[in-house]
């Protein structure tokens, strides 16, 4: 018999959205977005790290006032309370789907298990 594994993995997506991690996030971003100078700096922050790590992929140096401005935007965007409680909420998610991805390799770990 063989299983379409497709299905599955497409119900544990349509599922996620349902789970209080998953809705954290979607609240903690949605708040960030009321907060207009944290949602700003947020955005500044997530185009100018996406910056480096396309010179990082093309094996370029990231350019030194670059990296000085994304560390002075990490360290404001620190004692911003929405900052704050989206990077909680992503954490717990993150957590979750670290789990899911566990549960998901753990038949290929017991392939390979030496103690049998």
């Amino acid at each position: 018999m063989t299983v379409n594994i497709y299905d599955s993995v497409n119900q544990v997506a349509s599922d996620l959205p349902q789970t209080q991690q998953f809705m954290a996030v979607q609240n903690a971003f949605a708040a960030l977005k009321q907060d207009q100078v944290a949602f700003s700096m947020y955005k500044e922050f997530s185009e100018l790290q996406e910056v480096l790590r396309n010179a990082q992929l093309n094996g370029q140096q990231p350019k030194e006032e670059d990296v000085k401005k994304l560390q002075e935007l990490a360290k404001k965007m620190n004692d911003m309370d929405a900052v704050k409680n989206l990077m909680a909420a992503e954490q717990s998610l993150n957590q979750l789907l670290n789990d899911i991805n566990s549960i998901i390799i753990k038949p290929i770990n017991d392939v390979y298990d030496l103690n049998d």
